[in-house]
C-alpha cells in the first residue's frame, strides 16, 4: 500500500505526519479533526464519527461534498480530458464557460480570463495591460488602496 493510500490512523500520528510535512505558518482550525470521507453538509472522522461542516471548503461551500451533478460533471470531465493549461493549447470548455460569463455580465463587448490563484490574476493583468498598450513598463504601488 502506497503511503498515499487512504488507512485509518489516530489523529496524533496524521498530526505527527503533519508537523514533519507541512510548514508550520499554515494554520489549522480544527486540529483534533481528521477529516476522513464526506458528503454534502457532513464530514466523518477517522473513526466514523459525523460532525456537521460550518467551515466547508471555498470549493464545496455552495453546494455541499461530492453533490452527484458535480461528481457527474467531474467523472466526464476527467474521461476526456484533465488538464490542459490554456496557455498551452486551447478547449471547447473554456472558451464556452468564458462566453457564458461574458453574456451573464452583459454591458460592452467583454472577454474572460480564467485563473486560479489571486496572483494569477494580477501576473495576467500586467500582461494584458502591456499588450494592450504596447508599453513594457509598469508602476505599482504598496498600499494603493489606502
Amino acid at each position: 500500500m502506497s503511503q498515499l493510500s487512504p488507512t485509518r490512523q489516530s489523529i496524533e500520528s496524521i498530526d505527527a505526519r503533519r508537523a514533519s510535512a507541512v510548514p508550520r505558518g499554515l494554520a489549522i482550525a480544527h486540529p483534533n479533526l481528521a477529516v476522513a470521507r464526506a458528503e454534502g453538509t457532513r464530514v466523518w472522522d477517522e473513526d466514523g464519527k459525523e460532525y456537521l461542516d460550518f467551515a466547508c471548503g471555498i470549493g464545496v461551500q455552495n453546494i455541499g461534498h461530492r453533490h452527484p451533478r458535480v461528481v457527474a460533471a467531474v467523472t466526464d470531465q476527467l474521461s476526456r480530458l484533465t488538464h490542459m493549461a490554456c496557455q498551452v493549447g486551447m478547449y471547447d470548455a473554456y472558451v464556452e464557460l468564458a462566453a457564458r460569463l461574458n453574456t451573464l455580465v452583459g454591458g460592452p463587448p467583454r472577454k474572460t480570463l480564467l485563473v486560479t490563484t489571486g496572483a494569477e490574476a494580477t501576473e495576467n493583468a500586467v500582461k494584458i495591460a502591456r499588450a494592450h498598450t504596447k508599453r513594457q513598463a509598469v508602476i505599482a504601488f504598496a498600499r494603493s488602496a489606502r
